[in-house]
């Protein structure tokens, strides 16, 4: 049986391109349709999103026929094609991505002794999607997403029509690239399904759907060289993380249908997203369905100081959040973590964590990455990974001169936004995590309201400057990404009823 949830698809012709996307998946199960069509379908780390994820083979009649049954079978939110193409267009290179902003079959024409006359249809891209492309690709932050080794140059990202037909084109001097040259002169890349998919999306009526291809040779004769060097799997590594970056910046709309939680006819569309937040309903319906699990053995989290962290100490009372895997049987490379201690600033300022004025800095050595705001000493806010595969992000609580706040109300927004943002680092993800979350230092911590800021007096902690909720139970990460906001809240009322418990001594 399909899983209930807010779903998008995935479709690619290659194997390759298949397995570009993929390894952006979680929680993978398979599905098969009763006239055999298969898909892959898996959790989008740090969305509310199912992605539905098929391998078509080349062409655009497998495209159109599959696409249509996919789409009707599935019924998801939008329909993406993402795979390689050629480059027909000087201004592109290797590994840069179109998003087809209009897709021709180049194919359709007329052949009299006056010569071949084009007959050519076009689809438009689904302009809502379109506008997403260009809002969340606009910056190299969507590179943050990149699965493969990371390139040299940032992609550059064009949102330009493309040309799709059922032909290999490997020359830059023949009849069909004159005819593209001279018919279809505003297309940048050809490809073999793109025609198929747009035409079928846009028989199904209402459904958002999009292209989306790395450029992997340039049409010129020399695509077995460029084949030969890797460039296939890059630029499809390349399209999959643009892929990633548009669906993770939408959310379902209200209007989903939330007795089955699957888009019904008319009310398919989809929103922006960034830091939001659901209503009180829809925080309760997420609520529901989280499986915690109590902790088999031993879960040791590496807190920011005392001890293994003394590095990471800060001066405001900062709330701080890890996530544990569960079982910590794998380690990160330590390789790996030198590059991520320059991704985590990237996406830091991407989700707004970091502002673009403010300073941070990053190091990583054998044991973790960090990237911190004012230096990772002082550490206002920041972000770890450790080798362990522990994530870890702290930030300050709101705070006036009389000291930092715990609000109830507040509380599980900045939670939430937080774990948001642990789910979207770019590593692979556990099965199940352990979550601990404390405040460092706590002294001049009290429990108050925001909207009373500044105050004039305070009750604050009194038992120490450490306050921590050590974890005694772990969650899947499917649980964790599909009910944030209610995990949030589960996390805001252990650390509230551990602040407010009554010094005893012990």
């Amino acid at each position: 049986m399909i899983r209930p949830g807010p779903r998008v698809v995935v479709l690619t012709a290659l194997q390759l391109e298949f397995q570009a996307v993929h390894t952006h998946l979680t929680d993978l199960e398979s599905y098969e349709h009763e006239m055999g069509t298969r898909v892959e379908e898996g959790a989008l780390p740090g969305t509310p999103w199912r992605v539905a994820l098929a391998e078509l083979g080349e062409g655009n009649t497998n495209a159109a026929a599959l696409t249509e049954r996919i789409n009707s079978w599935l019924k998801p939110a939008a329909l993406f094609f993402v795979g390689v193409a050629g480059a027909i267009k000087d201004g592109l290179e290797l590994g840069d991505v179109v998003v087809a902003t209009k897709t021709y079959a180049y194919q359709g024409g007329k052949l009299d002794p006056d010569g071949f006359m084009a007959r050519p249809s076009a689809w438009d891209a689904s302009h809502w999607l379109e506008q997403a492309a260009r809002h969340n690709l606009r910056s190299g932050e969507w590179t943050i997403h990149i699965r493969s080794r990371r390139p040299q140059r940032t992609p550059a990202v064009q949102l330009k029509p493309i040309a799709a037909g059922d032909v290999v084109l490997n020359s830059a001097d023949n009849p069909l690239s004159d005819q593209l040259r001279h018919t279809y002169n505003d297309a940048v890349a050809i490809e073999m399904e793109g025609a198929g998919f747009a035409r079928a999306a846009h028989l199904a009526g209402r459904i958002d759907a999009l292209t989306i291809r790395g450029i992997s040779d340039k049409a010129d004769g020399q695509k077995h060289a460029a084949d030969a060097a890797g460039n296939q799997p890059q630029a499809a590594a390349h399209a999959a993380a643009a892929a990633i970056a548009v669906i993770t910046a939408l959310t379902p709309s209200t209007g989903t249908a939330a007795s089955e939680h699957l888009p019904t006819t008319g009310s398919n569309r989809l929103k922006p997203a960034g830091f939001s937040h659901s209503t009180g309903a829809q925080t309760a319906a997420h609520s529901q369905g989280v499986r915690w699990e109590p902790v088999t053995g031993t879960v040791t989290v590496d807190w920011r100081r005392t001890g293994n962290n003394s590095a990471f100490g800060a001066s405001l009372a900062a709330l701080e959040i890890h996530l544990v895997p569960v079982p910590s049987d794998s380690r990160i490379e330590v390789r790996r973590l030198a590059q991520l201690s320059e991704e985590l600033i990237v996406l830091g300022r991407a989700s707004g964590f970091f502002t673009s004025a403010e300073p941070v800095a990053s190091t990583a050595d054998d044991q973790r990455a960090t990237a911190a705001a004012g230096g990772v000493r002082q550490a206002a806010s920041g972000l770890a990974v450790l080798r362990t595969g522990q994530r870890s992000a702290w930030q300050p609580l709101p705070h006036d001169n009389m000291g930092g706040i715990l609000d109830p109300a507040v509380l599980p927004q900045q939670i939430s936004e937080l774990l948001a943002l642990l789910a979207r680092l770019p590593l692979s993800d556990p099965r199940s995590v352990a979550l601990g979350i404390g405040v460092d230092p706590a002294m001049t911590v009290s429990e108050d309201q925001v909207s009373r800021m500044p105050r004039t007096k305070a009750q604050p902690w009194a038992r120490g400057d450490l306050l921590r909720v050590h974890p005694d139970e772990t969650l899947t990460m499917t649980d964790l990404t599909s009910h944030m906001d209610g995990v949030a809240e589960e996390l805001a009322a252990r650390l509230l009823t551990s602040f407010r418990r009554p010094y005893n001594g012990f």
